[in-house]
């Protein structure tokens, strides 16, 4: 498994970590990868794999946190019809590093959520990442979303796109060097 980044092995399934997800409350076969699938098998007679992720991991990361004591801020906000703003207005108060925005279908963020970000030029607002709540699929550039600076988050889900953030964050505030972070991991 050297090189192949950290996997998630069980019930003799080989799972890459940023693909796989919690699927059941209690099932012991409960970890996978919906639409990506696994990377292999764990036999009596072997390890065999068919397959390897593509995105950046590990030993080809740029990410140390050597010297970091604290990581950024990056909360998550969940977006559907009709939301109160209470929770996204209080996160731009508390100046908070980053928001992942967990939209609906493709990463679709409501109206209400998009007024309230727009008050907040975009020079002062936290870092914003487009996920989705669906639980498959990606989250790709839009241009009504990227002309607000917002970073579509592939296929993470929204606590995977948090943590990557956060990582991000620890290296530059750039949007582009961002986006280019979230489309290579």
């Amino acid at each position: 498994a050297r090189g192949k980044g950290v996997l998630v092995i069980m019930n003799d399934e080989i799972n890459a970590a940023r693909d796989v997800t919690k699927t059941n409350t209690y099932r012991v076969e409960t970890f996978r990868a919906p639409e990506l699938g696994f990377l292999g098998y764990v036999d009596a007679d072997a390890v065999s794999f068919y397959r390897a992720s593509t995105k950046r991991h590990t030993a080809d990361s740029e990410f140390t946190l050597s010297g970091v004591t604290e990581l950024p801020v990056v909360e998550t906000v969940y977006s559907y019809v009709q939301p109160s703003t209470i929770m996204l207005e209080a996160l731009l108060s508390a100046n908070v590093d980053g928001i992942v925005l967990a939209g609906t279908g493709a990463g679709i963020v409501s109206r209400a959520d998009l007024s309230t970000l727009v008050q907040v030029p975009l020079r002062d607002r936290p870092v914003v990442v487009r996920s989705n709540r669906t639980g498959n699929g990606r989250v790709v550039p839009l241009g009504r979303y990227d002309e607000l600076g917002m970073i579509p988050a592939d296929t993470l889900n929204p606590q995977k796109a948090r943590i990557l953030l956060m990582l991000a964050l620890t290296r530059t505030q750039d949007l582009d060097e961002i986006r280019r972070i979230f489309s290579e991991y």
